[in-house]
């Protein structure tokens, strides 16, 4: 089920929170939170009914290790390592069997048959966060919980299919409060509603109106058509934004759900884009992601305790290992790897720069130099994540250097191969002048809102509907009197942005990270 259907958002999301709010009036917290796990299971189980034995047995089996490793007699190395390797072989075999075997039968010109394995939504997200509740089960940096409670941590449905990867310290001890009071039950539905539609609008008008410019660049590149200049251009900023307002709507829509039942989830997404360093990029795009990585691959890889050389090569690792986290091919093993060559780069070039008595960061000019070259590094970099192919991949970024000359395609302006045929001179002069100026226009209307408007959480900050991830911190909104706030004129733009998202569901299409 998806945020952004009239099934999710006219009975699943009524009926849940009407059923909850009833359920507090009993002051009985535990029926509460159990109505909520069993409505997140259902949530689950709409896509495909055959993996709820999956997710249970899954928390089962960590919440059983969990609480065997906070006794003594059982905290050992060995059962760490089983219940690390346990949820491993889950992931491996469901999301990168196939792969594993398609280049074993490459290498080895061996005819081992691909197993037809459909890829469990979520599989990803709730396997590391059942992980880090091992790993902090081992450390004894968790105590004894309600199952009930652990089941609602792993599958709370606004973050159970795409994040944020969640931690039980943040989670758990929210689960135990008791029930807020009539005016905050009354401004958690206001808050919570009003993200939500943000980030439906996000999603829904402008990621699903930016697929279109991107999409056919990369499907024509798959099919070995030549891709122009600026067809490479459009199509790489069109994913670039595209995937920006696409995670960014999520994450939304995720935090107005949360905190429509009173919970606070974990900032994941904090305009990356104004970055000026990939470090810093990093920081800010799925940083709870990010904070996995760091914590509980870098870290014990040994961080940069051993010296700078040590340093570049887990930081290879953690960022080659977070992109094969992304897919299972060749595209996110390079796109990892070019980020973890970008990061490297950045920690080289700080140590350098002091020594070479080079520009300083508080200087204007550097600040835009350094933010335009990290955003043309990122863009690069997602021409590999979104390509299906090597092939498809390279084929963009020869367009974008040129190879191909500037000759923009019929089929990829109009549409469709045959309607391109039938086109006179002026017809299909006119046609591109109006395709090609749509389209700039909305990448430049796009560009505009990431790198000068204030995001969500900026415009919320007064009321706080999210908790800080642990490293980074949300800014405070420039300007102040824009932030949100209860009032006619906010109630008034967020029914009507809210009403244009209803009326354009009937173009339904899944969030990129549900993917993953």
């Amino acid at each position: 089920m998806l945020f952004n259907t009239f099934e999710f958002i006219f009975w699943f999301f009524p009926i849940t929170l009407a059923v909850y709010l009833c359920l507090q009036q009993f002051n009985n917290r535990e029926l509460r939170y159990a109505w909520l796990a069993v409505a997140s299971l259902f949530f689950y189980a709409w896509w495909n009914p055959q993996y709820l034995i999956l997710i249970a047995v899954s928390m089962l089996f960590n919440y059983g290790m969990g609480r065997l490793m906070l006794k003594e007699k059982w905290r050992t190395r060995r059962m760490l390592a089983l219940g690390i390797g346990v949820n491993l072989l889950t992931i491996g075999y469901y999301k990168y069997a196939g792969f594993f075997i398609e280049n074993t039968n490459a290498l080895l010109n061996g005819g081992w048959r691909v197993p037809d394995i459909l890829l469990p939504l979520g599989i990803s997200f709730f396997t590391f966060q059942q992980i880090t509740y091992l790993v902090d089960s081992y450390r004894h940096e968790t105590k004894e919980y309600n199952f009930i409670h652990y089941c609602l941590f792993v599958s709370f449905f606004p973050q159970l299919i795409a994040g944020p990867i969640v931690h039980h310290r943040e989670m758990l001890p929210q689960f135990e409060r008791m029930a807020p009071r009539k005016k905050q039950i009354l401004r958690n539905l206001i808050v919570g509603l009003s993200i939500f539609a943000l980030g439906l609008f996000k999603k829904s008008i402008l990621a699903d109106n930016l697929a279109l410019i991107a999409n056919p660049v990369f499907q024509s590149a798959e099919l070995g058509r030549p891709i122009d200049f600026l067809s490479g251009w459009m199509g790489a900023l069109g994913y670039t934004f595209q995937l920006y307002f696409d995670f960014s709507g999520y994450s939304d829509m995720a935090i107005g759900l949360g905190r429509c039942f009173g919970i606070r989830l974990p900032v994941n997404f904090n305009s990356p884009y104004k970055s000026r360093s990939i470090v810093e990029f990093w920081r800010r795009w799925h940083m709870t992601l990010s904070r996995f990585l760091r914590e509980y691959l870098y870290f014990p890889l040994g961080g940069s305790r051993k010296g700078r050389l040590f340093r570049y090569r887990n930081l290879m690792i953690t960022m080659l290992l977070g992109g094969l986290w992304h897919g299972a091919g060749w595209t996110f093993v390079i796109w990892g790897g070019l980020h973890g060559l970008y990061i490297c780069i950045n920690h080289g070039w700080h140590h350098l720069k002091p020594k070479w008595g080079l520009l300083s960061d508080t200087n204007a000019a550097w600040k835009i130099l350094a933010q335009s070259i990290t955003f043309l590094a990122v863009v690069i970099s997602w021409v590999l994540f979104r390509a299906e192919s090597l092939d498809g991949a390279l084929a963009v970024l020869n367009g974008m250097i040129g190879s191909n000359g500037m000759i923009i395609p019929k089929e990829w302006i109009a549409g469709s191969p045959a309607l391109s045929e039938w086109l006179s001179g002026a017809e299909w002069a006119q046609i591109r002048k109006v395709r090609v100026s749509g389209d700039i226009r909305l990448i430049l209307c796009a560009f505009l809102l990431c790198f000068l408007a204030p995001n969500s959480m900026q415009l919320f900050r007064s009321c706080r509907p999210y908790m800080h991830t642990a490293g980074y911190k949300v800014e405070a909104g420039r300007p102040r009197w824009f932030q949100w706030a209860p009032s006619p004129v906010w109630a008034c733009f967020i029914a009507v942005i809210l009403l244009y998202c209803l009326v354009r569901l009937n173009r339904v299409s899944e969030f990129i990270y549900f993917n993953f």
